[in-house]
């Protein structure tokens, strides 16, 4: 069912300091900031080798990540998981009990499901195939 862990998603507050801890301090390849409006972030991609970091910053004051920083402040927004097959992991997760997210888009191509923190014990995950 689960394949691996394809990123984890950090919500910060000023990306540029953020991301020049990852490269300088610690010595990890960074990608560019680029601004993602649909997301409302601007975010950089850490490589860690198989997977990556994504540092977040909100760029929308009502978007989820601004909301999560308001809320909890920076910290670990979201694991996003690989599965083998998105339609089959979200029909077995359902028949066991866990509460999700945009179930309906696990037939859609590129197709995205979260397990509803409530479900996790507090983290939100993504699904994807």
């Amino acid at each position: 069912m689960f394949k691996r862990i394809d990123h984890i998603v950090i919500a910060v507050k000023d990306l540029d300091e953020t991301s020049t801890v990852y490269t300088e301090v610690y010595g990890l390849s960074g990608t560019a900031p680029e601004d993602i409006p649909e997301m409302g972030i601007r975010r950089v991609n850490i490589d860690v080798g198989n997977a990556y970091i994504e540092l977040a910053q909100p760029t929308d004051p009502n978007g989820p990540v601004a909301k999560f920083l308001d809320d909890r402040g920076e910290g670990l927004y979201l694991i996003a998981v690989e599965v083998d097959d998105l339609p089959e992991t979200v029909k077995t997760l359902q028949e066991r009990g866990a509460r999700l997210i945009g179930a309906e888009n696990a037939e859609t191509p590129g197709g995205r499901v979260f397990i509803h923190p409530k479900s996790a014990r507090g983290a939100l995950i993504m699904l994807s195939q």
